[in-house]
C-alpha cells in the first residue's frame, strides 16, 4: 500500500530578518506530517499576511485532489475568520482530505448523537440593546428548546448569552461562566460557530478551554478530540 501524501501550507510576513524561523516551522510541520504517517509531497508557502496575496493557498486549493491531507500550523492559517475556515475545511473533507495541525489538533465533523441522553448548555452571543438582546435570547431559547424536544433526547440544563460587538477578551462574561462550569455538560449547543468567536484563533482557544463537543444548528456536529 502506497503511503498517503500530504501537502504543507504555511504563510509568513515576508520579512527577510528572521528566515530561519520560517525554515524551522516548515521543518516542524514536516516532522509532524511524518509522525501522522504522511509523506510530504509538496510545500505551499505564501510570503504575505494578506489573504488577497496568498496565491500559494489558492494554488493548493486548485490542486488539492492530488493529496490525502493538508498539514498546517493551526486553523488560523486556513482563514482568520471562523466561518470561512470551517467552510474551507468542509470543502476539503468533501474532497476526501484530512486536515491536521500541531497547535489545534484536528476537527472531526460527524453524525450528531441525537438519540443519546445528553446534558446540554446553550450559548448565544449577539450585538443588541438590552431590550433587543432579551428578545433575541428568548427567541434562541425557543428555537433551542423546540429543536432538542423534537429532534433529540438531549436535555437543556443551562442557557448563557452575551451582548458584545467585537467579542474582545473580557467582554463575554457568560461564556467564561460556561467554561468554568463545563464539567456539568456533555454538549454545547449554538446557532452558529461565530457565536463562540468570529476569529478562528480565538474560537480554537475557547474550544480547547471548553473541552466539549459542539452542535451548531447551522454547521453541524463538531466533536472535541
Amino acid at each position: 500500500m502506497s503511503q498517503k501524501k500530504a501537502a504543507i501550507y504555511h504563510f509568513t510576513d515576508g520579512s527577510q530578518k528572521r528566515p530561519i524561523v520560517n525554515q524551522k516551522q516548515i521543518f516542524r510541520l514536516t516532522e509532524f506530517a511524518k509522525s501522522r504517517g504522511f509523506e510530504v509531497a509538496e510545500v505551499f508557502c505564501d510570503k504575505s499576511l494578506f489573504r488577497y496575496q496568498r496565491t500559494e493557498f489558492d494554488r493548493f486549493m486548485s490542486e488539492c485532489n492530488q493529496f490525502d491531507a493538508l498539514i498546517a500550523k493551526d486553523f488560523y492559517h486556513i482563514s482568520k475568520n471562523t466561518m470561512k475556515s470551517m467552510s474551507i475545511l468542509k470543502q476539503l473533507r468533501d474532497k476526501g482530505l484530512e486536515v491536521h495541525t500541531p497547535d489545534n489538533g484536528s476537527f472531526v465533523w460527524s453524525t450528531a448523537p441525537f438519540n443519546k441522553s445528553l446534558k446540554v448548555a446553550t450559548y448565544t452571543c449577539h450585538l443588541a440593546t438590552p431590550k433587543e438582546m432579551e428578545e433575541v435570547f428568548q427567541l434562541r431559547q425557543d428555537i433551542f428548546k423546540a429543536f432538542t424536544e423534537k429532534k433529540t433526547d438531549w436535555k437543556i440544563t443551562d442557557q448563557f448569552s452575551d451582548m458584545t460587538l467585537h467579542q474582545r477578551d473580557g467582554e463575554q462574561h457568560e461564556l467564561q461562566k460556561l467554561i468554568a462550569n463545563r464539567d456539568k455538560y456533555d454538549l454545547l449547543l449554538v446557532q452558529n460557530l461565530n457565536d463562540i468567536h468570529w476569529r478562528t484563533s480565538n474560537f480554537c482557544r475557547i474550544r480547547e478551554a471548553l473541552e466539549l463537543d459542539i452542535y451548531s444548528l447551522q454547521d453541524g456536529y463538531l466533536e472535541f478530540c
